[in-house]
């Protein structure tokens, strides 16, 4: 799944400016296509350590990592890193992370995580036996 399109990087940045990241015999929409399909497979690298892929739908959250990761894929290859590029990057893969580990989310679009025991790929569920104590007070 993508998670961004050309319009929403151009949004971001300006097609001004992603025009000036690429030598002039690179074809502007085919780079920024492959930029944004390998910024989306880093950002399942992610998403797998927490969800079930691919997502029902492409969670609005994530567009704006996934435009930084593209640039930064333009831009490394094309040697016009820049510190705003780099700093952006490292702040997408950040919240990747934070997601992973489950202190962020997706937002409206998080997918609904089960507690059902059928529904762990792993098997693991908790149970309780029966209780034999209680918190009463003794007259």
């Amino acid at each position: 799944m993508i998670y961004a399109t050309l319009e929403q990087m151009e949004q971001d940045w300006g097609a001004a400016f992603l025009g000036d990241l690429l030598p002039a015999d690179v074809e502007y929409a085919d780079a920024y296509e492959v930029a944004l399909s390998k910024a989306s497979a880093e950002i399942d690298i992610h998403l797998s350590a927490r969800y079930t892929l691919p997502l029902p739908a492409a969670p609005a959250g994530l567009v704006t990592p996934c435009v930084n990761i593209a640039i930064y894929h333009v831009a490394v290859r094309h040697t016009a890193l820049t510190v705003t590029i780099d700093d952006r990057y490292k702040q997408a893969v950040e919240l990747l992370e934070r997601i992973a580990d489950g202190k962020a989310g997706l937002g409206a679009e998080e997918p609904r995580v089960s507690s059902e025991p059928e529904a762990s790929a792993g098997g693991a569920y908790f149970t309780a036996n029966e209780r034999h104590f209680s918190r009463r007070t003794l007259p």
